[in-house]
């Protein structure tokens, strides 16, 4: 199951390191992150505009803007490396680069477990064509 997720992933396009994003998203909400956070809203997933849909997709547009906030770093390709301790991930140390991408994955894994209760299946695979509104600044 866990390869399947992993290459699902990497074919919508989600970025960063897949799979320690993919494991902390898994470790914090119990949930895959396919299909549940990879095509959510109008944020989760490849690209994103429009209005976050809720809370969720919110997550995903905090991590978009996070992102595209460090533009000397390469968040689809940098590959970083966290631990546990006392139930809380740990960004551990490597370069500039490979530590803020971990915090922004950190933030998005700790959104959605924090919004589980309020996640909507009606959001889940929705279509870029219903995000019509016009985006939000970061």
């Amino acid at each position: 199951m866990r390869t399947l997720w992993i290459v699902a992933v990497w074919l919508i396009g989600v970025e960063g390191s897949v799979i320690e994003f993919g494991t902390m998203i898994i470790e914090e909400t119990g949930r895959s992150p396919f299909p549940f956070y990879t095509s959510y809203g109008c944020y989760c997933g490849l690209g994103g505009k429009g209005k976050p849909k809720d809370d969720t997709d919110r997550c995903c547009f905090v991590h978009d803007c996070c992102y595209g906030g460090m533009p000397d770093c390469s968040p689809k390709t940098d590959i970083y490396r966290y631990h546990r301790e006392n139930g809380e991930i740990i960004c551990e140390s490597g370069t500039s680069c490979e530590k803020r991408i971990c915090e922004c994955d950190k933030a998005a894994a700790v959104c959605f477990r924090e919004n589980l209760k309020t996640y909507k299946n009606k959001y889940m695979v929705y279509p870029d064509s219903l995000c019509k509104e016009e985006s939000e600044k970061c």
